[in-house]
Formats: structure tokens, C-alpha cells, sequence
């Protein structure tokens, strides 16, 4: 092999890496949220406020869902932001207790 042509397999092999390294930066590498709450029970996202008398994000509804998840979404839309607050999946620490429990009861264990 001629030392250009080993510099151009170097140059394609390094592009190709780095396209293979962007596409899997772009997949999740945090599991499923399952909506328990225990995120915004710990602390509050940008868009948040904290509680006191509840110790939560005071959008955190009984339920466990953002009451301004409409208004947030619309938001970093319109911004055109590529990973947005919600859909990325549980990153905070997925093995809350909170979230176990949850993941047990969805898969039926006691």
C-alpha cells in the first residue's frame, strides 16, 4: 500500500467513525421515563418551581405528570431545540425506588 492511499483509507475510516459516533450520541441512552414523579420530587427542571409546603416542583400534578408539559413542548418547538426536556427518559437516577416500585406493578411482580 502507498503511504497516500493509507492516508486516504486513515482519512475515510476516521469520517466514518465519527458518523457512526454522531449517530449514536443521537440515540437514548437513558431508560424509559414511566412517570413517577421522583425527578421533580427532588428538584426542579428549568421551567420549574419549587414547592415547600409539598417538596416538589409545584407543576408536578397528583398524577405525576408536568401541568405546563403543553406549554414547554410548544415552547422548545418554536426555539427549535433538538432534545427537549421531555422524551429523553429517566436520567435523574432510574433506580429510584419510586421508579422500581412502578416498573413492578406495570410488570405485575409483587
Amino acid at each position: 500500500m502507498s503511504g497516500s492511499n493509507g492516508k486516504e483509507k486513515d482519512s475515510s475510516l476516521s469520517e466514518e467513525f465519527l458518523r457512526e459516533l454522531d449517530d449514536a450520541l443521537k440515540e437514548p441512552v437513558c431508560p424509559e421515563c414511566v412517570m413517577c414523579g421522583w425527578c421533580c420530587k427532588q428538584t426542579v427542571c428549568y421551567y420549574g418551581q419549587w414547592d415547600y409546603d409539598r417538596h416538589q416542583c409545584m407543576f408536578l400534578t397528583n398524577d405525576n405528570l408536568c401541568d405546563k408539559y403543553e406549554e414547554i413542548v410548544k415552547y422548545e418547538k418554536s426555539i427549535g431545540l433538538e432534545v427537549g426536556l421531555f422524551g429523553s427518559g429517566c436520567c435523574l437516577n432510574y433506580a429510584n425506588p419510586d421508579r422500581i416500585k412502578l416498573l413492578k406493578r406495570r410488570n405485575g411482580e409483587p
